[in-house]
């Protein structure tokens, strides 16, 4: 220790340096801090690299990227200028895209088919002369220009091939028919599905559930529904919406791959819809865009949630109380989800709260990694299981369930898909169906990046991805048939 005249003198000739500690919002203070974003992709980088293995580099990029979005055109606005000016811009129509890619899709399947038709009676043909000279002891082969100008390879090469009695192995029709013939173990299509032991364990699986899976080739893109955006590796920003003659903006910006859950509803006109976690309004905002609902209603848990979602429609829909909630066009509730007792819905989607994994590795704000949000978090699961367990007791037969989520969590994900049907199994005699819309979705590639089918095993996952930068969005359809 130093006295204090000599601690005066050296002070006086620079031989001490005293250093003030900094302010705690001092940015080099700031930096050695741990914050939810950082806590929130150390557990990603821990969790998700066994997921999505060699994948997850790629994902965690996009996912601390530049987002993407898309702008849907508000048909209550100016619709034909807004669209004339976006397409100057650059901006292509999403539904447009998916129409040009089935259309290559189904003239690549009908090339395809033909070329297999033809190789399959080429070697029916070979095997028929191979008898045929067994049969007659002539073992020498034919003129090889006859064979090229007389055979029925030649001849096949240009005809037209009647195709109407074919088996199609996808129809609904066909299945029992088949499974005649086949024992169940041999069925084509159970080797594409991971083990549920192999399946992170996340959940176990009960051997009474009898979980059934369709296919769904197509899915209905609503002619009066018009999303813009711009194509692969096109990172151009949309401008800020403006308002139009009518008092409201002219589109709505949001991720693109919030388009997709409500594409899963395939809503039609006429249907009783309601938004179960509706805030702050984007999705209930698409619904209304397909102009198919004819009743909507819009609930979410709190207050201030509720007041978003008026903020959006009031922002978006002229005369709002005359127009769309006095004539029972149009309902905002709050309440929490899992006490809903309205019933008998055509369309119900569950967008659940989640660990939103793009918010929580850029934003500290309102972060589910803060450590006040522990518990929260860790019950993330129940509450999505609940919510959309109660939504599969809302809907009515022959209507549909989307579940969805923006998190990469196989167990936010899949997991509750399945303790939710398991609980819903147990507790009711209702009866669903999961819509594998894995063929469906092909016509969206040249759009969105999808995870690898063989991670899912009821819905569809949009992955982050630097040039097709949506996501994450998790979306799964229920059809309840009984």
């Amino acid at each position: 220790m130093y006295s204090s005249a000599l601690l005066k003198n050296l002070l006086a000739y620079g031989k001490i340096i005293i250093r003030n500690k900094h302010k705690p919002t001092h940015w080099s203070v700031q930096r050695k801090k741990i914050h939810p974003v950082d806590k929130a992709l150390n557990h990603f980088d821990d969790f998700y690299k066994q997921v999505f293995s060699y994948n997850w580099p790629s994902i965690r990029r996009g996912l601390l990227g530049k987002q993407k979005y898309v702008a849907v055109i508000n048909n209550y606005g100016d619709v034909e200028e807004t669209i004339a000016k976006l397409e100057n811009q650059g901006a292509l129509n999403m539904r447009t895209l998916f129409h040009l890619e089935k259309g290559y899709i189904q003239e690549k399947y009908e090339e395809n088919k033909r070329v297999r038709y033809l190789e399959k009676i080429w070697k029916m043909e070979k095997q028929m002369d191979n008898k045929f000279q067994e049969e007659n002891n002539t073992p020498e082969k034919p003129d090889s220009k006859q064979v090229k100008e007389y055979s029925l390879e030649a001849s096949l090469r240009n005809a037209d091939i009647d195709s109407s009695r074919l088996v199609d192995g996808d129809s609904r029709e066909m299945a029992p028919i088949l499974a005649q013939f086949l024992p169940a173990t041999k069925i084509k299509g159970k080797e594409d599905w991971i083990p549920e032991s192999q399946h992170y364990q996340y959940y176990n699986k009960d051997p009474n559930i009898n979980v059934v899976i369709e296919k769904q080739h197509d899915f209905h893109f609503p002619e009066h529904l018009n999303a813009y955006c711009y194509e692969q590796s096109n990172y151009s920003d949309f401008e800020l919406p403006k308002k139009g003659i009518t008092g409201v903006y002219n589109y709505y910006l949001m991720d693109g791959g919030s388009v997709l859950p409500i594409l899963a509803l395939d809503l039609k006109p006429g249907n009783k819809v309601l938004d179960m976690c509706a805030s702050p309004g984007g999705k209930s905002y698409l619904a209304l865009q397909t102009l198919y609902p004819e009743y909507l209603v819009c609930n979410d848990v709190s207050y201030s949630r509720v007041s978003r979602i008026f903020k959006v429609l009031e922002e978006y829909l002229y005369d709002l109380n005359e127009r769309w909630i006095k004539p029972n066009r149009l309902k905002v509730t709050n309440s929490d989800g899992r006490s809903i007792s309205e019933n008998n819905f055509d369309r119900i989607l569950v967008d659940v709260p989640c660990t939103t994994d793009r918010h929580s590795v850029i934003e500290n704000e309102n972060n589910i990694f803060k450590p006040g949000r522990i518990k929260e978090r860790l019950q993330l699961p129940e509450l999505q299981c609940a919510l959309l367990v109660q939504a599969l007791k809302l809907v009515c037969e022959g209507g549909v369930v989307v579940y969805s989520t923006c998190s990469l969590s196989p167990i936010q994900n899949d997991g509750v898909v399945y303790m939710a049907l398991k609980q819903v199994w147990e507790e009711t005699k209702l009866e669903f169906i999961v819509k594998d819309l894995s063929p469906a979705l092909a016509q969206i590639r040249s759009v969105f990046k999808l995870a690898d089918q063989n991670l899912m095993k009821y819905g569809n996952l949009v992955i982050p991805f630097v040039s097709q930068n949506y996501g994450p969005t998790y979306f799964c359809k229920l059809e309840r048939i009984k």
